[in-house]
C-alpha cells in the first residue's frame, strides 16, 4: 500500500518542478523565468534609480527663489549654429540643454585658455564625461566629451573652471545628438567692442591734428630749407584756403620769426619779400591764403636766420 502513495508523491513533485521550469508567454511559447528576467533587465544596464520620497514643503521665500530659478532655466534664448556645425549657447542667458545619444560623443569646447577644476554630474552612472585638449599655449582649448549609457535620461552637470561655472542640462535620445557645442561669452563681445573703439581712437588720433583737422583733408606738400634754428617749424600744411605753420612747443611769442611771402623773381633777380596777414594761435601761425613760397626770418644783418618754405605744387 505504501508503494502507490510514494509513486504518486514523486509524480506530483515532478509536475511541480516542470511547471516551475516553464512559463507561458503571450505568443503561446514558453520560456524559463531566469531567461525572461535576463531579457527584461540586461546585465549591461546600470541599476535603476532608487525611488525618492515626496517633495518637501517649501516656504514662501523658498518658493520665490525656486520660481526665479525656473524663470531663468526656461528662458527662450536659442542657440546659434556656425558654419562648421558648432551649436553655440550664450553663456549666462539660460541653462544650455545638450542632446546626446548612446554610442555617440558630444564634444563641448570651452573658452581658449580655460582650465577645468571639477566636473559634477547629477547621474554619474548613466552619463560619462571625460576631458580632451586641443591646441597649445594660450590658445589651448579644453573639451568635455559626453557619452550617455542609455536613451531617455535627463540630468545636469556643473563644471567649475578657472574662469567661470557652467550649469548644463543633459538629455539623451535614441538617435538625435549635437556633435559640437560651444559658448559665446558676453565679456568677449565687450572686449571686441572695446578693442574696436580703441582702434578707432588710435586711427582718429593718427589722422587728426591737435587742432582737430583731418590729415586726409590737408595738403602737406611743403618743403623747408635754409637754416635750422631751434624754432624751425615741425610741419607746414594747407587746407586750401589757409596755410598753417606749426612750431616746436618751446617757441615763444618774443622770439617768433617774421613771415614774408616770396613772390616774383627769376633767373637773375631775387624774389620780392611781401608782408602777409597771419596770426599766432598757440604754437602755430595761421596765414590767410595759400603760400607758394615764403620765408621765416629772425634777426638782422649777418646774424639773420632764415628758413624758406616752398610748396611743391608751385614748382
Amino acid at each position: 500500500m505504501k508503494l502507490p502513495i510514494i509513486s504518486a508523491l514523486l509524480c506530483s513533485a515532478s509536475a511541480v518542478a516542470l511547471a516551475q521550469q516553464t512559463v507561458p508567454s503571450l505568443s503561446g511559447q514558453t520560456a524559463t523565468p531566469a531567461l525572461a528576467s535576463r531579457e527584461a533587465v540586461p546585465a549591461t544596464m546600470p541599476p535603476p534609480v532608487p525611488l525618492i520620497g515626496p517633495s518637501a514643503t517649501l516656504t514662501a521665500k523658498e518658493q520665490h527663489a525656486a520660481s526665479l530659478a525656473r524663470q531663468w532655466r526656461d528662458r527662450p534664448e536659442m542657440p546659434v549654429r556656425s558654419d562648421d556645425g558648432t551649436v553655440s549657447f550664450l553663456y549666462g542667458a539660460t541653462v544650455p540643454s545638450i542632446v546626446c545619444a548612446p554610442l555617440y560623443v558630444c564634444n563641448v569646447a570651452l573658452q581658449p585658455g580655460e582650465i577645468v577644476n571639477s566636473v559634477n554630474v547629477g547621474d554619474s552612472v548613466r552619463w560619462k564625461v571625460s576631458p580632451a585638449i586641443s591646441g597649445f599655449g594660450p590658445t589651448q582649448v579644453t573639451h568635455l566629451l559626453i557619452k550617455p549609457v542609455d536613451a531617455g535620461q535627463r540630468t545636469d552637470m556643473v563644471v567649475a573652471t578657472t574662469k567661470r561655472v557652467y550649469t548644463i542640462k543633459l538629455v539623451s535620445t535614441q538617435h538625435d545628438w549635437t556633435p559640437q557645442i560651444a559658448f559665446n561669452y558676453p565679456e568677449d563681445m565687450q572686449s571686441e567692442w572695446a578693442a574696436y573703439h580703441q582702434q578707432a581712437e588710435f586711427q582718429l588720433a593718427a589722422t587728426t591734428l591737435h587742432s582737430g583737422q583731418k590729415t586726409g583733408d590737408l595738403d602737406f606738400n611743403f618743403q623747408l630749407g635754409g637754416d635750422s634754428p631751434s624754432w624751425k617749424p615741425v610741419r607746414v600744411y594747407s587746407d586750401g584756403t589757409k596755410t598753417y605753420i606749426d612750431f616746436p612747443p618751446s617757441v615763444g611769442s618774443t622770439d617768433a620769426p617774421a613771415l614774408v611771402a616770396l613772390n616774383g623773381g627769376g633767373w637773375f633777380s631775387r624774389p620780392n619779400p611781401q608782408l602777409v596777414n597771419y596770426r599766432m594761435h598757440g604754437d602755430r601761425y595761421v596765414v590767410d591764403g595759400v603760400l607758394d613760397r615764403a620765408a621765416l626770418i629772425s634777426g638782422v644783418g649777418s646774424s639773420q636766420t632764415r628758413v624758406t618754405i616752398t610748396r611743391e605744387a608751385a614748382r
